[in-house]
């Protein structure tokens, strides 16, 4: 890195809202704007104009111009082109489909700017500064209202011929698909189907942290589905950790057991003295950082 260049700006971009940070070195959040607005947004030029007014504002924040600043990275929803910043398609946030995000954020900043897809921004934010920092092979999930997944190789997203590698959760699984299963909806449709409750996520961890014993046995059986999951892309990679982070991992405490459990049971003996699974410990900071770590990737990969 520039020495003169000491900070990057790590963007996570959602349907609702963008966060912004900026990110030193060593890869810890050094400062952090107030989260913007992008639902009322309605094109892609729109997004593009909240984003830079939260570079401006985080410049000014903390004194710095652009001779300090190494470039902006952009977790956004997806499917997107990594290599070329231009977003395909997104259902959380239509204002960028088929729009260039990466080009017209470059020529608004006057700064370069890469773009990738959040839960690889989550992953690589683990790989640079959370559970997983420092490791070479590192599978990160994310359990929320969709189901993300990223593969980060010696400290670089994998991400295939198009940009799409790892991109699971339209995969068949069961007659549905994975996001049927492990997504906040899947979760509340399992506990419907074991307990004849129909209750949303929030209730059901609510009631299982009250000991509630159809929430706690919903919370076993999604364990060991987000198990079933996984299992094939710990055999595809043989990594050393597996990190979990989203909404629904808040459950951790109550699932992390069957998990971990049915994991060990379908994986070689040597592979379950070397494999850690962990839940994230930087939550929603793992994509700004992770953005933040895209300025440092080798895109050959």
């Amino acid at each position: 890195m520039n020495k003169s260049k000491q900070f990057a700006i790590g963007v996570d971009l959602g349907g609702t809202k963008v966060r912004l940070g900026l990110v030193n070195e060593a890869y810890e959040v050094v400062g952090e704007t107030p989260r913007l607005n992008t639902y009322d947004c309605s094109t892609g030029d729109e997004v593009v104009a909240r984003i830079h007014q939260g570079v401006r504002l985080l410049m000014e924040k903390n004194n710095l111009s652009t001779d300090q600043i190494k470039g902006v990275g952009v977790g956004s929803p997806g499917p997107l082109d990594p290599y070329t910043g231009y977003i395909k398609e997104t259902l959380n946030l239509k204002a960028v489909c088929n729009y260039p995000l990466g080009k017209a954020l470059a020529e608004a900043t006057a700064m370069r700017v890469c773009v990738d897809n959040d839960a690889n921004c989550f992953g690589l934010g683990e790989q640079r500064a959370g559970k997983a920092r420092g490791m070479h092979h590192v599978l990160v999930g994310t359990l929320g209202t969709g189901f993300g997944f990223a593969y980060i190789l010696n400290g670089n997203v994998l991400h295939g011929s198009t940009g799409t590698a790892t991109e699971i959760g339209m995969l068949p699984y069961q007659g549905g698909i994975y996001e049927d299963f492990v997504t906040g909806r899947g979760l509340r449709a399992m506990h419907a189907r074991l307990s004849g409750e129909d209750l949303d996520p929030k209730e059901i961890s609510e009631r299982a942290f009250k000991g509630d014993e159809n929430c706690l046995k919903t919370f076993d059986e999604y364990g060991r589905t987000v198990a079933y999951t996984i299992l094939p892309f710990i055999a595809l990679v043989d990594p050393e950790i597996v990190v979990l982070g989203g909404s629904v991992s808040i459950n951790w405490p109550f699932f992390q057991a069957s998990l971990k459990e049915t994991i060990r049971k379908h994986i070689f003996i040597h592979q379950q003295e070397h494999l850690k699974i962990e839940k994230s410990e930087l939550g929603e900071l793992a994509a700004v950082i992770g953005a933040a770590g895209l300025l440092d990737m080798d895109y050959s990969i």
